[in-house]
């Protein structure tokens, strides 16, 4: 029998090896490419030389090619003939040898080219896109200020449309890449930056080595003006390539990269697997952008902040900065040997980041924003329709499986399932040897699952196959009964999920694992058996007056438990789960017109939580839940709970409690509001001035309108000036909204929404004045200035202030936009839709 076995285990393998082999026909050992650049024609022009060999007897070599022209192949100085069409689809270039070539002989390749695909920005996401290829950026009439540069994106199988090769994520090589770019550009790249030559004609060469084989979609560069800004954690640079007129920023925004590194490291009992590690902020890139490049992470430019901003979005932006990097340790150090695998390295990157703002913030902080954020993709994800495995035998669209919830946010809620599962200390010896023994190999799914097992001692399939292979979300409904005679409390648990009829994946009937109840702040821990019901019986004294399933809500899962107005408000002064709190208040929120809720005693105890030493997000939530269901006029003790917080408390408190102090529009308050105007967060000023506008006052005017002298960030106090006097209504403000509608040199972000972009702002502040029309002629001539230039993102972000001024001489620009794209149906698509929502806008 054990014979059997073994011949069933050699089979198997032999049919593995012949599909791989199948797949993959060629070997890269090794890339070196020259660039250069033709900005006019936004085109690299490259010379690359490939190193190979044959997996099998063959006279030809496939590559994969993105609309490339491909001008020579050669081999030994010997040109060789080709076969290409120019399109993008995979192996499209096939390169025909001399003569035949064994596995055993390797071959160096030569490869002229020049990049034809134009990476252009999303017409539909105009404040960040990935797309594929490069994307060129120059200064524009729309953008004066828009910097010179290109950067690169491969992931998942994009890099063929500047670098000739092989997409196949199981096929790894080194890299040396060399550009030449005129000065004062930078060329940065992966690896070692291992010279710069200063040439006679104004330009510089420079050629990065990576020494360590990887996957071609980790391939990278960036051209651009930057400065490094260099930290270090034991010996290991740290570069932090930012622009250098936000240097300053940069320095401040990065402070706590050094902090990440030793925590990934320490976690996992593994050094950063890399002799340096580099983060280069580009346009246009969207939050919060991949899981790293090799070596290296590119992130959005809106990652840099000053102090004051940074610290009020550290919550947000540090989590995409851990999540890079851990991604060198999942995704470089260790990488999945199939996109199918992909939700090992996307999975691992959220899970590090959530709990590195666990370790920086509090555990409160993940509970409250990371968690919540994490669930609600999955679920909303789930409940729209979409629904397949983490991993799946082989998918067609590579492009949405990696991109997509399941393998990232799905991934790290499973991740922690499973710690819990096999306990914390088990779970961080099975990491731990994870990383060890994969370090530098690729791998898939089962050698995670071995590492559990071995460290656990026990077979984990189970839960691979519910949480992995298949389909399904439980749904959970919990009810309980409490017996006083014989002292017993019984809880009912039933699992009302019904299949999924329209889907080809296997699919869970019940689900089953470890759940924690709270009875009475003593934590239990369940066992769910795979069954309809499941029933638990409890021996106390007395009927418990606080029980929350599900405690800290691990599971992935919906679930009703219907509790009574008192014992919810019990729950929330003495649940030691502070989402259990939060889940009490959201159901009283739900329920409150509900004529057994007790309004004025929910309101009392929202007061109450707001005013304990409770972790200031929590208290926030309490906040927002009052303001979303006190009626005004507001009471005296609310009132004074408002000051008190505007006064003394954190920025966000701080900010919430002026939005709702200036619901009152009380014009009493407005020396409140003009003082809050000097907090060190523009958050509290902008809230502050908004709630000044909505007085009236006679002094808002002159004040708003000074508003804008105050230095900011990327121009927040401008931004927080017009939000406010559109509140204010004083047609005097049409005069200041146009001035900063026809600025184009201040610096601001490129986010297309009024609350981070003033132009937006403007355009909004002019409608609401009604004098959308002195507005519309500059963005009109703006827009037609765009189309010439030919920049999607300057076209569409006019398009969106056209809408936003809403005059209906707009109607003008979409039989333009029409012309132009006819050809183009994707875009087209786009502006279908941005016409509707001018439609619409201008009834």
């Amino acid at each position: 029998m054990k014979n059997l076995y073994n011949f069933c285990l050699f089979i198997l393998f032999v049919i593995l090896t012949q599909s791989l082999n199948a797949q993959q026909l060629i070997d890269v050992k090794d890339i070196t490419l020259k660039l250069k650049f033709d900005w006019a024609k936004k085109q690299a022009i490259g010379s690359e030389t490939i190193t190979l060999r044959p997996l099998q007897a063959s006279k030809t070599v496939r590559l994969d090619a993105g609309m490339l022209a491909i001008e020579s192949v050669s081999m030994n100085a010997k040109a060789l003939v080709f076969n290409y069409d120019g399109s993008d689809k995979n192996d499209g270039l096939e390169i025909v040898l001399d003569k035949i070539y064994q596995p055993d002989e390797e071959l160096i390749l030569k490869i002229e080219y020049r990049t034809n695909f134009q990476n252009r920005a999303d017409p539909m996401n105009i404040g960040g896109s990935f797309g594929k290829g490069l994307r060129f950026f120059e200064p524009t009439t729309t953008t004066p200020r828009k910097r010179k540069q290109i950067w690169s994106s491969g992931e998942p199988e994009n890099n063929r449309y500047w670098l000739p090769g092989n997409e196949d994520m199981a096929d790894i090589h080194t890299t040396t890449l060399i550009a030449t770019v005129e000065k004062p550009l930078m060329f940065i790249a992966n690896g070692h930056l291992v010279s710069t030559k200063e040439n006679q004609d104004g330009t510089q060469t420079f050629e990065y080595q990576s020494k360590l084989p990887h996957p071609h979609y980790l391939s990278f560069f960036v051209v651009g003006e930057y400065v490094n800004i260099k930290k270090e954690f034991n010996k290991i640079p740290i570069n932090n390539f930012a622009y250098p007129d936000e240097k300053e920023a940069a320095t401040a925004t990065v402070e706590l990269l050094p902090e990440m590194m030793k925590f990934i490291s320490k976690k996992l009992d593994y050094p950063y697997p890399f002799d340096q590690y580099s983060q280069v902020v580009v346009q246009d890139y969207p939050f919060p952008g991949l899981n790293g490049q090799h070596g290296a992470s590119i992130l959005s430019d809106n990652y840099i902040d000053d102090e004051g901003v940074h610290k009020d979005y550290k919550y947000l932006w540090d989590g995409v900065a851990v999540q890079a990097l851990a991604a060198q340790w999942f995704g470089n150090l260790i990488m999945p040997e199939s996109w199918e695998h992909i939700w090992l390295n996307n999975a691992f990157t959220q899970y590090f980041a959530g709990l590195f703002s666990a370790h920086d913030n509090g555990k409160a902080e993940y509970l409250i924003y990371f968690l919540p954020f994490e669930k609600g993709n999955v679920l909303n994800d789930w409940n729209a329709g979409y629904k397949h495995p983490i991993v799946v035998d082989k998918t067609d669209d590579v492009n949405s499986f990696s991109a997509d919830n399941y393998s990232k946010f799905r991934g790290a809620l499973v991740l922690r399932m499973l710690q819990k599962e096999v306990g914390e200390q088990n779970w961080w010896k099975a990491i731990q040897l994870y990383v060890k023994e994969n370090a530098n190999k690729q791998v898939n799914t089962s050698d995670f699952q071995r590492a559990i097992e071995a460290v656990a001692g026990e077979s984990y399939q189970w839960f691979f196959d519910q949480w992995i292979y298949k389909i399904g979300l439980p749904v959970f409904e919990i009810t309980k009964k409490y017996d006083a005679t014989n002292q017993q409390l019984t809880l009912l648990v039933k699992q009302v999920q019904k299949p999924d009829s329209t889907s080809v994946y296997p699919q869970v009937d019940f689900f089953q694992g470890k759940v924690d109840i709270e009875i009475d702040k003593q934590i239990k821990t369940l066992i769910l058996q795979p069954s309809a019901e499941n029933i638990f019986v409890f021996s106390l004294p007395k009927e418990p007056r606080l029980l929350n399933f599900d405690y800290n809500d691990i599971w992935i899962c919906e679930k009703s438990f219907e509790k009574p107005f008192e014992e919810l408000i019990y729950q929330i002064e003495n649940d030691s789960s502070v989402l259990g709190r939060i889940l009490a208040i959201n159901e009283i929120v739900k329920n409150i017109e509900n004529p057994l809720v007790n309004k004025e005693q929910f309101y009392e105890v929202l007061r109450k939580e707001i005013s304990t030493e409770s972790y200031w997000r929590y208290r926030l939530n309490c906040l927002s839940s009052l303001r979303n269901t006190l009626p005004l006029p507001y009471d005296d003790k609310t009132i004074a709970m408002l000051l008190n917080i505007i006064k003394t408390d954190k920025p966000w408190m701080k900010t919430s409690a002026l939005w709702m102090l200036g619901n009152t529009k009380n014009e009493k308050y407005a020396p409140v509001y003009i003082h809050a105007l000097q907090d060190k967060s523009d958050r509290v000023i902008n809230a502050a001035a908004i709630a000044l506008g909505k007085t009236k006052s006679a002094d808002a005017f002159e004040v708003l309108i000074n508003l804008d002298k105050k230095p900011s960030w990327k121009n927040q106090s401008r931004i927080s000036a017009l939000n406010g006097l559109q509140q204010l209504g004083d047609i005097r403000a049409a005069d200041f909204a146009l001035e900063c509608l026809k600025d184009k040199q201040s610096p601001r972000w490129y986010l297309a929404t009024p609350v981070w972009d003033y132009p937006f702002a403007a355009a909004q502040t002019l409608a609401a004045l009604g004098k959308s029309d002195l507005g519309y002629p500059i963005i009109f001539e703006r827009f037609k200035l765009s189309l010439k230039e030919n920049d999607v993102n300057d076209i569409f972000q006019n398009v969106q202030l056209i809408i936003i001024l809403a005059d209906k001489r707009g109607e003008e620009i979409f039989a333009l936009l029409k012309e132009k794209y006819k050809e183009e149906p994707q875009i087209l698509e786009a502006v279908l839709q941005y016409e509707v929502q001018f439609q619409e806008a201008i009834k």
